[in-house]
């Protein structure tokens, strides 16, 4: 009886040191999907910020290229992460893994978007 209850004991203290070190353990699947899915609203409010500021800097009919761009790459975007999530489909931690690929996509063309905002004058590679 004595061993059984170092068992618990010891299973209790291990248990809220990993509840500690990891905020995601002891969260219902639904709360993850959840903050997953926040977090890639708020990396899809970044990107259309940048892409705002981004367009604000460009002749007009170069504005239309990057709007031309910008539709196809939602697509590919939308289309890749159902791709990449696809082993996932069906099971309780697809939205998870689906968001988590959308803010990822996102993140990286925000950076790109804010690139091409900060060309410098002369830059043949940059589209003004």
């Amino acid at each position: 009886m004595k061993r059984k209850m170092q068992f618990v004991v010891l299973a209790a203290i291990y248990g809220a040191a990993v509840s500690s070190a990891c905020p995601a353990f002891g969260q219902t699947q639904s709360a993850m999907n959840s903050s997953a899915a926040q977090s890639a609203k708020k990396a899809d409010q970044a990107l259309n910020a940048q892409y705002r500021m981004t367009a604000g800097k460009i002749s007009v009919p170069t504005r239309l290229l990057l709007r031309d761009a910008q539709r196809s790459w939602i697509s590919f975007r939308d289309q890749e992460c159902r791709f990449a999530s696809a082993g996932a489909k069906g099971g309780s931690a697809y939205p998870m893994i689906y968001s988590g690929c959308l803010k990822r996509l996102t993140e990286e063309r925000t950076r790109q978007l804010k690139s091409h905002a900060q060309c410098e004058e002369g830059d043949l590679s940059c589209s003004r």
